[in-house]
């Protein structure tokens, strides 16, 4: 599986347009409310039965078989609606994996969501309440229901990711003790999606799109979570500020923060150790580095939980 980067941090008006329209930025999106998304079935069942499903196995010595939808179809479909968010639409037709403070990414599966998957599989997550920020694909979430967390939440900055991408990839994932079926297929394998989704998984969720600068107050802090799932999502430093404090306000006091990052993000600056320092600095979060994977460009899988003396 072959991962780069075409991050592109700068204000868009300044980049190279080429044929495709310019992405123009809204001054006014990071200060919009968070949006909740309900899920509307008939949309719903519409993205389904257009969909191409990819069936991947993930999950180390104790896998799962994940159903999402194919990304490049998603993309396809995106860039034909006239009613598609400007941002994603423009990003898509740029070629570009981001755009800040326009489109984060959240339309590709990065290659740190695998890595903390194979970590999950020694988490217990049973009866948890799970958040995965900056969802995306919405797989870290989706790992979380299979591992029977007692609710998920699903937050990503644009709302096009939550409806096109997310919700139809959580209704895919049944949440039931059914065996896999043993087949010899390779471990992706492609077929069309089912038009009709369960509303067993999407009843145990919630669907956000937004900021975290806003996010931080959704639930005007009558919410906790008990663990926090994200990845890839520090590759710039100028989200370090309201990452954390969207962390500190929505994490249970004894809860835990699950990141997986790559050491480094060439060309934008962010990275593990950055952000380590940042946090370190800011002395309410532990912050411990567990596992570090070399294999090409070196990735990490790192926890936060509260100070003691902040728990106090």
């Amino acid at each position: 599986m072959e991962f780069k980067f075409e991050f592109n941090l700068e204000p868009p008006e300044q980049c190279g347009t080429g044929e495709a329209e310019p992405v123009q930025a809204d001054p006014e999106r990071r200060s919009e409310s968070v949006k909740e998304h309900r899920v509307l079935w008939e949309e719903l069942e519409r993205i389904l039965e257009d969909g191409i499903v990819e069936e991947v196995e993930v999950g180390g010595c104790d896998p799962l078989c994940l159903r999402h939808l194919n990304v490049w179809a998603v993309e396809r479909a995106l860039s034909l609606q006239d009613g598609a968010e400007a941002g994603v639409s423009g990003a898509i037709a740029r070629r570009s994996d981001l755009v800040s403070g326009v489109y984060e990414g959240g339309l590709k599966i990065w290659q740190c969501t695998f890595d903390l998957i194979e970590h999950l599989s020694g988490v217990d997550l049973e009866g948890r309440r799970v958040l995965d920020l900056g969802c995306g694909a919405g797989l870290l979430g989706i790992v979380a229901l299979r591992r029977r967390a007692s609710e998920v939440h699903f937050q990503d900055y644009n709302s096009s990711v939550i409806d096109e991408v997310t919700l139809p990839n959580v209704a895919l994932n049944e949440d039931d003790d059914d065996e896999e079926e043993e087949e010899e297929d390779p471990p992706v394998k492609r077929r069309k999606a089912q038009a009709s989704p369960s509303p067993r998984p999407l009843s145990r969720c919630r669907f956000f799109s937004g900021d975290w600068s806003r996010f931080g107050d959704v639930h005007g802090g009558s919410i906790k979570y008990d663990v926090i799932l994200s990845s890839e999502t520090l590759y710039n430093p100028d989200s370090y500020g309201d990452l954390h404090d969207t962390l500190s306000s929505l994490l249970a006091q004894d809860g835990v923060v699950y990141l997986a990052t790559k050491s480094h993000y060439f060309g934008v600056g962010g990275g593990i150790h950055l952000f380590e320092s940042f946090v370190k600095q800011k002395e309410v979060f532990y912050f411990q580095t567990v596992k570090v994977i070399d294999d090409g460009l070196q990735r990490c899988i790192a926890t936060m939980s509260f100070n003691k003396a902040q728990c106090s």
